[in-house]
């Protein structure tokens, strides 16, 4: 059988170096953190009332009998391998592969439960240098080749690669990186049209939320580029997110900033259990929507490694105009932290270096989907 490799090198200009192969998450790492926002300043509050900080313990255990508000949980992840380096037009460049998956769970009766089938894609990373035509062929061309790749794939092993991405090659930066960022990309898009499924099925109202792992601040994807990308400012798509939260395990404090210079990280440390900061409002360059941010302690600090462990960034987008003027109603803020703090029990103690930061059947969303990948071996072994 050819390798994948050896049909690129065939049916391009390309001449492979047989590089040593190894996946991003258990080799070297690609440096790119997609789970924070980039310099949020707290220049605005957005919430209805100026507050400090607030305790919600007492909230959160008059709720702790009740049916929890949170029904959906969704979680996207990529494994991405440096699978060659192979010559273009005189110069070297990067191959990149990978697998991205996308779950949603639904709770019913205390059981969690996949709430929509789960969608796994292989994909591969190449180059625009890899193709000599000008840029308006270049997808028919690499369509030409994603073909050729999974006939021979089909007919062996049963699997086939779903997309074939090219990174840009024009400035001077990382190619690496630009090939894992083409792969995140792919996993955005695929979480955006997840739900968008679910509000047009009506599955998500103000009972049955929908907390999603990491960031709602999606970065902006070319239109011209993508032209099948969902743009999180289109009014129709921000109001798939209405009843969506973004939760993030990890994020950089120190880009939490002062207006007028300085950071609010010494905040977000001094805060005590069950307390969340204030609700600020913050407009994304990236994905020009106005988001409003605030962070939660949900583990007591005596017991984590780090002082911001057991600390999450909590976002909603900023969907109204009255939201957009007075920002969100702070009762209703009060009321997702406060079962969101409900959402920290059972514990993945052990099992999960990130257990801290951990919300249990997002864990749970996150063990699914990555149950769901081939293993590094098998899949390296393609090329």
């Amino acid at each position: 059988m050819n390798s994948v490799i050896k049909i690129i090198e065939n049916k391009t200009t390309g001449v492979s170096f047989n590089s040593y192969k190894y996946c991003h998450d258990t080799g070297e790492r690609s440096g790119i953190d997609y789970d924070d926002n980039k310099d949020i300043e707290w220049k605005e509050y957005g919430e209805t009332e100026k507050l400090d900080k607030v305790n919600l313990k007492y909230e959160a255990d008059k709720r702790i009998n009740l049916p929890s508000m949170f029904k959906y949980f969704l979680d996207g992840s990529r494994h991405t391998y440096k699978v060659d380096d192979m010559s273009f037009q005189k110069n070297v460049y990067p191959i990149i592969a990978g697998q991205v998956g996308v779950g949603c769970c639904e709770r019913i009766d205390k059981r969690l439960l996949p709430a929509i089938p789960l969608e796994r894609k292989l994909v591969i990373v190449l180059p625009d240098k890899a193709f000599s035509t000008n840029e308006w062929n270049r997808e028919d061309v690499a369509r030409i080749l994603l073909l050729d790749i999974n006939k021979d794939l089909k007919s062996k092993h049963n699997i086939i690669f779903d997309g074939l991405l090219m990174y840009n090659t024009n400035k001077d930066e990382s190619f690496d990186k630009k090939g894992v960022a083409k792969i995140q990309d792919y996993m955005v898009e695929m979480e955006k049209k997840l739900v968008a499924t679910l509000a047009l099925e009506g599955k998500l109202n103000e009972s049955s939320y929908l907390i999603k792992d990491g960031s709602l601040d999606y970065q902006k994807i070319s239109l011209k580029r993508n032209k099948n990308a969902l743009n999180i400012s289109d009014n129709r798509v921000k109001n798939n997110y209405r009843y969506v939260i973004g939760v993030s395990k990890s994020f950089d404090p120190t880009k939490c900033l002062v207006k007028g210079g300085g950071t609010n990280s010494n905040i977000i440390a001094q805060l005590k259990l069950y307390e969340r900061t204030a609700a600020y409002r913050y407009t994304s360059k990236r994905a020009n929507v106005d988001f409003c941010i605030w962070y939660l302690r949900i583990r007591d600090p005596r017991y984590t490694h780090s002082i911001f462990d057991g600390v999450v960034k909590v976002e909603k987008l900023i969907i109204t105009e009255k939201e957009r003027i007075n920002g969100i109603d702070t009762d209703d803020i009060n009321n997702i932290t406060a079962y969101l703090i409900n959402e920290r029990n059972p514990v993945c103690y052990g099992v999960d270096d990130r257990w801290a930061n951990h919300l249990y059947p997002v864990y749970l969303t996150e063990k699914y989907v990555k149950s769901k990948y081939l293993s590094n071996n098998l899949f390296l072994q393609l090329f």
